[in-house]
């Protein structure tokens, strides 16, 4: 099936906007339950209103992102060493024409050597068909998972973050690799989606219903396609984060970004047909690894208050903000955020604040 936007048409994925629900299910104590799960498959049921779907009940996309089980992978793997943050999990839709599936293993295998990456496991995720209405079933694509860990000294996050740019700046480029998607990749969290409806989620990934899957956080997204081409690689999450809403400054943000990029003398490589999510996924990426920014700070700079008039910020806040003022360009929707790295997750609002999130703590 098609798994890339193209202009055709009045259609232009550049100008790609959505209204979406998004939510997380977390232990504030950190501790791993397969409770999670159950809780967030019951919190996915009750928000597919928030998600769109086909006139034959396809699902415009939904998915989850989870912190990665040590247990799980171990028993998977026959690894007992496996220890958090020493191990990655890569998830990754392979190419649209089956025959060049062994071209882009090839190329996730040579990413992972070129940066001390030693693969341990290779899998296609299971899932359950019986969970989807038959039409759904061809519109799914399959998930091939890798577990590796890393062979070499050195920062394991930095260098799978560069095995990722390295396998991306092939998968964009070469035709015959259309379709190569990396889901995620990463030694704290995995992102499982596809064009699913919210309720659908937890039942077809048969790894979210093994009672032996113990996680402690899962932030999700269903989304609703307003005039846009509903495909499994702008389902969300992303990497970082769940979007609801439209970023209206995308534009700026791109033009922004990609001046920062030339003058650090490399190149932003996006994927084909990126929405304005995706987008500001790649950039808090960037931020985390590039700039060596922590998480809430990466998403404050990007994301800030309306700060300038309100007095009722103190003199310290006022100057962190104005500091982020002189490198960051604002990312203005309305939106709504929930972002995750595996240790923490939050939720953010744009300075606008259209886009109310509730909580509630048990």
């Amino acid at each position: 099936m098609k798994t890339s936007a193209t202009k055709s048409g009045l259609y232009d994925p550049a100008l790609e906007k959505s209204s979406c629900g998004v939510g997380f299910i977390t232990r504030k104590d950190s501790t791993r339950s397969h409770d999670v799960l159950v809780h967030a498959h019951r919190a996915l049921c009750e928000v597919p209103h928030r998600g769109g779907m086909s006139a034959e009940g396809v699902g415009d996309g939904a998915g989850v992102s989870i912190d990665l089980s040590p247990d799980y992978f171990r028993t998977l793997t026959g690894n007992a060493d496996l220890q958090t943050g020493e191990f990655g999990v890569g998830n990754f839709f392979l190419p649209n024409d089956p025959s060049f599936h062994a071209e882009a293993e090839a190329v996730i295998e040579k990413a992972f050597a070129d940066h001390g990456l030693r693969t341990i496991l290779v899998r296609d995720v299971p899932v359950d068909d019986t969970a989807l209405r038959p039409v759904a079933i061809k519109d799914q694509l399959l998930i091939r998972q890798w577990v590796f860990t890393g062979a070499e000294a050195g920062s394991f996050d930095r260098r799978i973050h560069e095995a990722l740019l390295a396998i991306e700046a092939i998968a964009y480029a070469e035709s015959t690799l259309t379709g190569l998607y990396p889901l995620s990749l990463s030694a704290h969290t995995q992102v499982l989606k596809g064009r699913l409806n919210s309720n659908e989620v937890v039942p077809y990934f048969r790894d979210l219903t093994d009672p032996s899957h113990a996680v402690h956080t899962l932030y999700f997204h269903t989304r609703f396609s307003t005039n846009t081409d509903p495909h499994p690689t702008m389902a969300q999450p992303f990497r970082l984060m769940a979007h609801n809403g439209e970023l209206n400054t995308d534009k700026k943000n791109r033009l922004s970004e990609g001046a920062l990029a030339r003058a650090r003398n490399r190149e932003i490589v996006r994927p084909p047909g990126q929405s304005d999510s995706c987008r500001l996924d790649q950039t808090l990426q960037s931020r985390i690894v590039d700039d060596e920014l922590d998480l809430v700070t990466a998403v404050v700079s990007m994301m800030p208050p309306a700060w300038e008039n309100d007095t009722s910020l103190s003199a310290e806040v006022r100057a962190m903000l104005e500091y982020f003022s002189l490198y960051e360009e604002k990312n203005d929707g309305p939106a709504a955020l929930i972002f995750g790295d595996g240790t923490v997750v939050g939720a953010r609002l744009d300075r606008l604040g259209l886009r109310p999130l509730r909580s509630v703590e048990t």
